[in-house]
């Protein structure tokens, strides 16, 4: 999966736009394609994607090309989003309008979405205040102004004179100086990946 968002990071304070977050498949991860057969590749479209927002349990078939979610109005995806433990989060901006009545940036808002990397779910029992149907049991609201960052993931090492689960202290993620547990295990795995044909 391919996930990114929409947002003009030079104009953080347009709201003229649609924005939306995407989850675009790639099935040919494992296959060496000729270039015949990358040429032959069409973009992707929007109507090649199944719409998400309103709705839960959402099934994407083998024959499309992955999900999209239109965030309310005035939000937009101004950093990196993060994919990990089968699911995504990504931060959205929501300028502070007031802010650019009177010729200033503003503060503005953030929201920490955390979707399913499969069909863009909800994650369960996520602690939610952000009021608003569809949007509400996705995201939270941050409490850091400005442009948040992307969100990044610590794994502390475990007590070395401890063995078991209950010596791996859990994972925790950071937005800027926000810090919160995931909520998953601490149980990193190396993975190593090669190529055939490579030297």
């Amino acid at each position: 999966a391919i996930s990114l968002g929409s947002g003009y990071r030079a104009h953080p304070l347009d709201n003229a736009n649609t924005d939306r977050f995407y989850s675009i498949r790639d099935r040919n991860v494992f296959n060496a394609l000729t270039q015949a057969e990358y040429d032959s590749f069409t973009p992707v479209t929007d109507a090649e994607l199944v719409e998400i927002s309103g709705q839960v349990g959402t099934q994407i078939g083998q024959d499309q090309r992955g999900w999209m979610f239109t965030l309310p109005p005035d939000q937009k995806v101004l950093s990196n989003s993060v994919t990990f433990n089968n699911e995504v989060f990504f931060v959205a901006f929501s300028p502070d309008t007031d802010g650019a009545a009177i010729c200033s940036a503003g503060v503005g808002r953030n929201f920490l979405y955390r979707v399913s990397v499969r069909n863009g779910d909800p994650i369960p029992n996520l602690d939610s205040n952000v009021p608003g149907g569809e949007y509400a049991d996705r995201a939270t609201e941050l409490k850091q102004g400005g442009i948040a960052p992307s969100p990044t993931f610590l794994f502390p090492s475990p007590d070395a004179d401890c063995t078991g689960e209950a010596c791996s202290p859990p994972p925790i993620t950071c937005i800027g100086v926000e810090c919160f547990e995931p909520g998953f295990k601490n149980f990193p795995v190396r993975t190593l990946w090669t190529q055939d044909g490579v030297e």
